[in-house]
């Protein structure tokens, strides 16, 4: 606004001649006389909205909203979703509601009275923290990009929505546990713990920890530990609270989905009829052991949907093998042996069968097509540098082209091998099935974009179901090999470093009596390993991979199965089964002396009074 001249201040009278001003002077002057236009009016800080709001995060009792305000500004325009666990009068609702004025805020409480503070943009769910499902439920459907957990402050809860939540927080979000100081005193104990449970704080730190750590961290702890070190960017430790912000990479999720369910023309195989289990029992296994076996024998007949097949454009392969097509979703037929874990292949398996996200942001390699007339086959699967899981969970794949699509006119896609033998088997194995070598692309295991790629239907879920027509492939390629023959094996595995049976000696000194000859499957070319198993009519040994070749055994095969403590009786089992024939284990005794608890690398001994029974089923004609 313009104002009247001051007649006591003379500067404010001084004028200057037009003729003698110079022209920069003019024209500094005409822009100075120019309404220069209001500047914005400067928004409250998160802290001054809380004081407003009446929420204790303000800096009238926790004073969180300082530090708060700088690890979020950068959100605070962005049309995000945010989640806060713990609802109480609404006031931090309210605070949140303005300070990200285009955001959509989920609030969660216990009461439903808080239904209440629900309008256009905020969302109250009623439920209880402690409900896991319930909380996981929460992340996958809202995927926040905040989420701040002022909840019921109990240990557990706080470490369990951590871990189930911070999968679904987005890429560059965060993630805040409040009133953490509840994890110190014996009165907090009292309240918010359990007896000799680990802490919040101590979760938390462990965490954090590894992330400062960085590359002299410890070994992790579990996967959702591997999985948070492969995706937090920075922790920020203050009074009472953490924040932890999330890196800012891609991390999609994908949705499991069925080759069926993602096309609208697969070609449809059978796979076979259904199979019977065989009666069976275990010697000397532990209660936890025995009765997981005798879940499983009595869980028959087993039977296998018709396996699905198709050819897909713009396909990502991760690692191993787990194949997403451009829409996320995630094909249930490259998750056979993934599916059994909670990581593989740069993924990660939070919670429940059907979702993946990704850990890492990995350079993709793209791979063309194909020229006209020629198709590349997916045979990259989890665990398949394992001569077991490749022989009957991969290779019968090359079946189901049959009748499709010439396998002639292929290209097969594999994993590379860290192993000549593992190489070589995979090679010798696709030219029983007529397969050159110059079909067969060796690819590391990364991320593999292919313009067009075939994907193989199911023939195979680990560790107890295989389909009849795997099992009939596999015969079909022992055909072609004379049998051996030795009729009695003693399959040893005392070659490797892990599972080896400590009192061998003795144990092939009373098989001796019964004529059994040793094999030592790691030395052996396949075609010699097919040999000898499928002219033997009884076998025992140490349970390892190489008893896959169970699978080339003539029908009604008797098996002696040795086993250290803790390993299950299933996958060889499921194998006899489908031969019809007779099974039962010897459990062992692990090897104490190294101060590890047992496991299914455990070096064991068995039992040789149990052994001469378990000979005296074998061999009842003495």
């Amino acid at each position: 606004m313009l104002r009247p001249t001051d007649p006591g201040r003379k500067d404010r009278q001084v004028t200057t001649t037009p003729s003698k001003q110079s022209p920069w002077r003019a024209r500094l002057s005409r822009v100075r006389s120019r309404r220069e236009p209001d500047a914005p009016p400067q928004r409250p800080t998160l802290d001054e909205i809380g004081l407003r709001t009446g929420t204790d995060k303000s800096s009238t009792l926790h004073d969180f909203l300082r530090v708060y305000d700088r690890e979020l500004g950068h959100l605070r325009d962005r049309e995000i979703t945010m989640i806060e666990i713990g609802v109480h009068q609404g006031s931090s609702l309210r605070m949140w509601e303005e300070y990200f004025s285009r955001g959509r805020i989920v609030g969660v409480d216990l009461d439903p009275a808080c239904k209440r503070f629900e309008n256009e943009r905020v969302t109250v769910r009623v439920g209880n923290q402690g409900d896991r499902a319930f909380i996981q439920k929460l992340g996958t459907k809202y995927r926040p990009t905040v989420v701040v957990d002022d909840g019921s402050h109990r240990w557990q809860h706080q470490i369990d929505t951590l871990r189930d939540l911070w999968p679904a927080v987005r890429p560059g979000g965060m993630f805040i546990v409040e009133d953490i100081h509840t994890s110190f005193g014996e009165d907090y104990a009292r309240t918010y713990g359990t007896p000799d449970g680990e802490t919040a704080y101590d979760f938390v730190a462990g965490l954090v920890r590894s992330l400062v750590a960085a590359d002299r961290a410890d070994p992790p702890a579990d996967d959702f530990e591997a999985y948070f070190r492969n995706t937090v960017d920075s922790a920020v430790m203050l009074g009472r609270s953490v924040v932890l912000r999330k890196r800012s990479h891609r991390q999609p999720w994908y949705r499991r989905a069925s080759v069926a369910d993602v096309t609208s023309d697969p070609w449809i195989t059978d796979v076979g009829a259904p199979y019977e289990r065989i009666p069976a029992e275990l010697v000397d296994a532990s209660p936890a052991v025995d009765a997981a076996f005798r879940s499983l024998t009595g869980s028959g007949p087993v039977a296998f949907e018709p396996a699905a097949s198709a050819e897909f454009t713009d396909v990502l392969v991760h690692g191993f093998g787990p194949a997403a097509t451009k829409d996320r979703k995630i094909l249930a037929e490259t998750l056979n042996c993934a599916q059994n874990i909670r990581r593989s292949s740069n993924l990660y398996r939070p919670f429940g069968e059907d979702r993946w996200v990704v850990e890492r942001d990995v350079p993709r390699r793209r791979v063309p097509a194909p020229e006209e007339g020629r198709h590349l086959v997916l045979l990259k699967q989890t665990w398949d540098r394992n001569y077991g899981h490749w022989l009957v969970d991969a290779l019968p794949k090359v079946g189901l082209l049959d009748g499709f699509v010439d396998r002639a006119a292929c290209t097969y896609v594999v994993n590379v091998q860290t192993s000549d033998a593992m190489r070589q088997v995979v090679l010798d194995s696709l030219a029983l099935a007529g397969i050159g070598e110059d079909q067969v692309m060796f690819t590391e295991v990364g991320a593999l974009s292919f313009e067009r790629i075939i994907v193989p239907g199911t023939i195979a879920r680990h560790p107890v179901r295989k389909s009849p027509f795997a099992i009939r492939f596999l015969e079909d390629l022992a055909s072609t090999v004379e049998p051996g023959t030795d009729r009695r094996l003693y399959v040893s595995r005392n070659g490797y470093s892990r599972r080896r049976l400590l009192n061998e000696e003795a144990v092939l000194a009373r098989l001796a009596d019964f004529g059994y000859e040793m094999v030592e499957p790691e030395k052996l070319t396949l075609r010699e390993q097919i040999a000898a198993f499928s002219g033997a009519d009884s076998i025992v040994g140490n349970m390892g991979a190489a008893f896959t070749n169970l699978v080339f055994s003539p029908q009604q095969v008797s098996v002696l199965a040795l086993a250290t403590e803790t390993m299950k009786h299933d996958y060889f089992y499921d194998l006899v089964c489908h031969k019809q024939g007779r099974y039962r284990g010897l459990q062992g005794t692990a090897d104490r002396s190294t101060g590890q608890a047992p496991d299914i690398g455990s070096d064991f001994v068995v039992d040789l009074d149990s052994l001469e029974e378990c000979l005296a089923w074998l061999h009842p004609e003495g």
